[in-house]
């Protein structure tokens, strides 16, 4: 649901939708303003979102009435909770701004920091490992923290509407690689030097995990990867239909989930090792049965 309410959000960004309620938290002052197509993308944004804050506390009622849920999640929950009411917060103040760049980049970057506080959730609760070498690990620690910076690059090329201001590829304006580092074209250059940076550690992610346990999110991040940087040259070269320019954000917010599971599994401990990948010495308890 919260991967389709980010899904939401930029299809409205990228219809222009942004100011159609030109007030928060109402809309017109109404709780159910006339409708028209613009008005309807903003307001049933909100309308998801709020349904996502609902469920969210259903979550948090779950986890923690349950002794055993509570000891395995209620911290993650709570941290995902101030995640949560900062999104909410940002979201106010994108409005009360005028999506000014600063709170529509934080808007998203917060937004798909919620997801994957929601999947390290999941994974506390029932927790996963998979085999993979120091290397691999370090490569997928490496792998997300591009895909953050990636991800804010991208924010910021949007929210300062700088997606064409390179009209070409893989050169800029008039044949130039680097017509200048300065301004929109600049900024459009850096999220092309991001999108190679990240092209090259996922290729270098899946050749390291393709003997592991790892291998699945390998192959996966590398196609990810590179169907999101096939999108972003269509986007450039058809002048950014509406479609594709959604369907590029909504596959970085994919990859962002893939990473982190990846991050997740890799990093877990099994039972009874040590950090490092030392098995403790002294043997574990055994588990009670359930009925005892």
């Amino acid at each position: 649901m919260t991967w389709t309410l980010l899904v939401f959000g930029a299809t409205v960004r990228v219809n222009g939708a942004g100011l159609s309620c030109p007030d928060w938290p109402l809309c017109f002052g109404q709780v159910v303003p006339r409708m028209n197509m613009q008005v309807f993308l903003e307001w049933g944004h909100r309308v998801l979102a709020g349904t996502i804050s609902v469920a969210f506390l259903g979550l948090g009622v779950r986890v923690l009435s349950d002794r055993a849920l509570r000891a395995r999640a209620g911290l993650a929950w709570g941290v995902s909770s101030a995640v949560l009411l900062t999104q909410i917060i940002l979201g106010g103040l994108t409005v009360i701004h005028l999506l000014v760049y600063w709170s529509v980049t934080l808007h998203l970057l917060v937004g798909n920091l919620f997801v994957l506080s929601l999947l390290y959730i999941a994974h506390r609760i029932a927790p996963r490992r998979t085999s993979g070498s120091t290397r691999t690990q370090g490569l997928a620690l490496t792998l997300a923290l591009g895909w953050l910076l990636q991800m804010a690059l991208g924010g910021l090329v949007s929210s300062n509407h700088a997606g064409l201001a390179c009209t070409e590829w893989p050169t800029c304006n008039g044949g130039v690689w680097v017509p200048t580092v300065d301004g929109l074209v600049g900024l459009q250059l850096a999220h092309r030097g991001g999108a190679y940076v990240l092209l090259g550690l996922a290729a270098a992610f899946a050749w390291s995990a393709r003997k592991e346990g790892a291998s699945r999110y390998g192959w996966a991040v590398l196609g990810l990867v590179l169907c999101q940087a096939a999108l972003g040259i269509v986007n450039v070269l058809t002048g950014m239909p509406v479609e594709l320019a959604v369907l590029h954000s909504a596959t970085a917010d994919v990859l962002g989930m893939v990473i982190a599971v990846a991050v997740m599994e890799l990093w877990a401990r099994a039972p009874g090792e040590l950090p490092g990948g030392v098995l403790d010495a002294v043997p574990a308890r055994p588990a009670p049965s359930v009925l005892a």
